[in-house]
Parts: C-alpha cells; sequence; structure tokens
C-alpha cells in the first residue's frame, strides 16, 4: 500500500526559503509581503500542490477565517438569501461560513453556541430560536458575550448585541393600510410565535392600522409562523367561522408561509382567493409569485440583511467601531391576491 504523504505549511516554507508565518501571509493576501517573495511561495506552493489547512492560514492573525451561522429553520425558504448574502459577503473577506440548524430548539441552539465557541470561530451571526428571546440563562449570556456576535431578526433581551432586522411594525401596518383602502374591515390576522417581537410588532401594526379608523373587528389564529399549522388551522376555523357568520373578507399573515398554508387550505375548501377571501403575507419568500394567486405580500430585503450583518461582524473582528444595529425599509408588492370590495 503506497504511504499518502501530506504537505504541511513547513515544507512549503522550507523549499521556498521563508517562515512559516511569510506563507501564512502569503495565503491570506497580507500586504506586509513583498511582491517576489509572494510570486516564490505560490510557485512552491503550486510545485507542491500543498493545500492549505484552516489553521496554517490562521496563523499570523490569530484568526480561523470561519464565521458560525444558527438558523432556527434551515426549512424556511426566507432565511435562503440571507444564507447567499452572508456567503457571498463573507467570500469577498475570505472567510468560511459554518451552517448549523437548531431546529427553533432552545437546547440545540445552546449546544451550538458551545460548539462553536469551542471551535474558535471569528464570529457567530444567528437568528434565534422561536421560543427563546427572554429565556438565555447568565451562563449562555455570558458566552454570548465573549463571542462576535450578530443577530439577525430577532432580539434576545438582555444581550447588548447588534441586530439587522426590519421595521416589523411599519411593514404590517402598511399591510392593512392597504387591504383598508381595498375597502376591508373584516380582516384577519394569522400570528407567528407569540412572545417573539417580531410578532409582537407585526401585530401591533395589524391593530394599530385597525384602531386608526375605528374598527373593532379582530380574529386571530396563531400558527407560528409555519406553512402547515397554517393550513390546518385554516381547515379547522373557516367552517367554524362560516356557521357562526364571523367570516373575514381579508387575512393579513405575519409570512408567507402562513399565508400560502392559507391558500393551500382555501383550494381544498374550494374558496376563491381573492373572490371571496383576499390574502397578504409578509417576506416576499422565492416563489410568492409563483402561488395561485400571485401572492401580494410585504418584501424584506433579505440579502442585503445578510450583507449588513457579515459588514458589523467584520468590523467588530478587526476591532473597528460600527453601527450597534440598522433597521431596514420593507416594501409592499401588490400582485393578485387581494381584490378591491365594491361598496
Amino acid at each position: 500500500m503506497t504511504k499518502t504523504i501530506t504537505i504541511t505549511i513547513y515544507d512549503v516554507a522550507r523549499q521556498a526559503g521563508v517562515s512559516p508565518s511569510t506563507v501564512s501571509r502569503v495565503m491570506n493576501s497580507h500586504e506586509i509581503v513583498a511582491p517576489y517573495t509572494r510570486q516564490k511561495v505560490m510557485q512552491v506552493m503550486k510545485e507542491l500542490s500543498y493545500i492549505p489547512s484552516m489553521i496554517a492560514a490562521s496563523m499570523p492573525r490569530n484568526r480561523m477565517n470561519y464565521i458560525g451561522l444558527i438558523i432556527p429553520d434551515i426549512t424556511n425558504i426566507f432565511f435562503s438569501n440571507i444564507i447567499r448574502g452572508i456567503q457571498d459577503v463573507c467570500e469577498k473577506y475570505g472567510y468560511n461560513v459554518l451552517v448549523v440548524n437548531s431546529d427553533d430548539s432552545q437546547e440545540k441552539e445552546g449546544r451550538y453556541l458551545k460548539l462553536l465557541y469551542s471551535r474558535r470561530v471569528d464570529g457567530v451571526i444567528m437568528t434565534v430560536a422561536g421560543y427563546r428571546e427572554e429565556k438565555y440563562s447568565e451562563e449562555e449570556l455570558s458566552l454570548m458575550k465573549k463571542m462576535h456576535l450578530v443577530l439577525i431578526d430577532r432580539e434576545i433581551n438582555g444581550l447588548a448585541t447588534p441586530i439587522i432586522k426590519v421595521d416589523n411594525f411599519a411593514g404590517a401596518y402598511s399591510a392593512v393600510k392597504y387591504l383598508l383602502s381595498m375597502g376591508h374591515k373584516r380582516i384577519m390576522y394569522i400570528a407567528g410565535i407569540e412572545g417573539t417581537k417580531t410578532n409582537q410588532e407585526r401585530k401591533k401594526g395589524y391593530l394599530t392600522a385597525l384602531k386608526e379608523v375605528n374598527i373593532n373587528w379582530q380574529e386571530e389564529i396563531v400558527a407560528n409562523f409555519r406553512l402547515d399549522t397554517a393550513y390546518q388551522k385554516i381547515i379547522h376555523h373557516w367552517p367554524e367561522f362560516k356557521n357562526s357568520n364571523h367570516l373575514p373578507s381579508a387575512i393579513f399573515a405575519a409570512n408567507d408561509l402562513m399565508a400560502i398554508g392559507a391558500l393551500k387550505a382555501f383550494a381544498q375548501l374550494k374558496v376563491q382567493v381573492p373572490q371571496e377571501v383576499s390574502i397578504i403575507g409578509f417576506d416576499n419568500i422565492p416563489f410568492s409569485d409563483c402561488t395561485y394567486p400571485p401572492l401580494t405580500t410585504v418584501s424584506q430585503p433579505t440579502y442585503l440583511m445578510g450583507e449588513k450583518a457579515v459588514d458589523i461582524l467584520m468590523k467588530a473582528i478587526e476591532g473597528k467601531k460600527s453601527k450597534k444595529s440598522i433597521q431596514l425599509e420593507t416594501e409592499l408588492i401588490q400582485r393578485d391576491s387581494v381584490r378591491r370590495l365594491e361598496d
């Protein structure tokens, strides 16, 4: 059996006649390396077919060039553009991304935080598990304070760390105002995870818009930001609403997945959208324009959220000052799932 020979940074340094730290600087595109030396080292790396290791590349800066990314639900398509934005910008900075899925689990999220800290990643970007905003132990908060950490979308009470989010109140308010402008007065809210600030702010926008025009009619079902739960709740409750003459003419769902779940339920119930009920979502996830009918929604700049999170994190890693938090604007996207009611 032929023994595999592993080429190390020390082999490259020996053949190039430089120190291992100089080889590491070349791998990290450090400006202080002379052009002749850089070219010589790169030629030796090519000749030896050397594949740089993570540890070797981190030698001169005491960095691993890895960012940890904790996502609460990797199957939620809302996060796809956020992840893409994070990866694209990390690549420009020369960083790799380790993605882990917490499944909206308190136990898993805590375990992954400890794992990423023990692996000495240079920083962590995280969207908090849905039920955790007020349920962090002192030990967990202490651990996060030791890390370069940036949050996306959901906050952590008791932790002063940068967060990238949209104006959830304004987005929800604009959605309900649009429904009101289209003649709707019986507007139901499909809620996300109760207790999260994301849901609280969107619900506040919903209620504020109704209160401004003195509408007291309200209805709410909780679907925890999940498509399947929204589908099941509509299937279960819609006949009850119909029998009690309490049918809404429009629905504002706190995210697109729940809106799409409602569309699926109405198709099964043979309720026509928007002829019998109008629906508006929140997020503008990919394919929300491919539903039938195409979904009217509130758009979040998800790719930009990912970009901004990395920019803030990199400044923290490099010891530079940056904005504490960034709040981005939403945009109402009008498609075909809302109709105007006749007077």
